[in-house]
């Protein structure tokens, strides 16, 4: 019915709106770009692109296609790299929390069963991490809870929470924070660093809560890792969150004391995968390094 080249050839002069400028990065005649296009149309019986004079503009059948023929093209990549080399790989996207404290404990666990299996763990806003996900660049995506139900694409992905625990406020030991009743009002009146702090997952949060951040310019900061969150904290008077499972850790290793951030909003993190990739073995292995049993496991290893 069709070739990948031909898919190849559509995806090329949607991008470029141009058959010329198409057929000259794909190295072939413009002739023989035509002749491609037209192949495809006729094996599908519809048509992809309005031609003028001047300029191409995909159907509404080529709109619908381009994402998926994105989709095919690296699908098939990853069937060639496998079926030529024995390639194997497996690609986590996260948010910055949950790349530092949990993923390299459970890549520990994991290689442990599956030393055939190269990981790559990454982190990057949701809002380029969908993309990832859907054109199958990236098997796994675990971010907060909040930020995987406010993803589009919905149906097209298995979603599921993996664990969640509550947040504690890390800051000196000596921190006039300290001397306030804590509420949330209160402790927002002071600077914050936050690692990553994805707007899908502060959209979703109640209107006051929402309204009030706002008013506050919380967080002053936004670093990429959890890690430099911490050295801020560390060597100023600049407040941060950490999951209470690592709380402890942190603070006994530096001068560091550490109390609950109200009750309002939790460590939530959830996994989102395309539904016929978690039937993939090493997908679901890999997910079950975070169950209850191993989950304590790894925490206990950060301990």
């Amino acid at each position: 019915m069709y070739d990948l080249k031909q898919i190849q050839h559509f995806v090329c002069v949607y991008r470029l709106n141009s058959f010329s400028k198409a057929a000259d990065e794909m190295n072939v005649s413009q002739s023989t770009m035509t002749k491609s296009i037209r192949a495809l149309e006729a094996a599908w019986d519809t048509e992809l692109f309005f031609r003028t004079t001047r300029r191409v503009v995909p159907t509404e059948s080529g709109k619908r296609l381009f994402p998926m023929a994105i989709e095919l093209l690296s699908h098939a990549d990853l069937v060639r790299n496998t079926t030529q080399r024995g390639e194997s790989h497996l690609k986590i996207v996260s948010g910055p929390t949950i790349l530092d404290l949990y993923i390299p404990e459970a890549v520990e666990i994991f290689r442990s069963k599956h030393s055939e299996i190269t990981v790559i763990a990454d982190t990057m806003p949701a809002a380029h991490a969908i993309e990832e996900l859907v054109h199958r660049r990236a098997h796994i995506l675990m971010y907060h809870t909040m930020t995987i139900s406010g993803l589009p694409h919905a149906k097209r992905f298995r979603t599921e929470q993996l664990f969640s625990e509550p947040y504690m406020v890390i800051c000196g030991s000596d921190h006039a924070v300290l001397k306030t009743d804590r509420t949330l009002e209160q402790i927002l009146d002071f600077d914050w660093a936050i690692a990553g702090f994805d707007p899908t997952y502060a959209a979703s949060l109640p209107l006051e809560i929402r309204e009030l951040i706002k008013a506050k310019g919380f967080p002053k900061y936004r670093l990429f890792s959890q890690y430099s969150c911490l050295s801020l904290t560390q060597r100023s008077d600049v407040l941060t969150l950490i999951p209470a499972s690592h709380a402890e850790l942190f603070v006994n290793a530096a001068d560091l004391t550490m109390f609950p951030f109200p009750d309002i909003v939790r460590y939530s993190i959830s996994y989102a995968v395309l539904h016929d990739v978690w039937r993939e073995p090493a997908v679901q292995s890999f997910l079950r390094m975070f169950d209850s049993e191993n989950l304590f496991a790894l925490q206990s290893n950060c301990d």
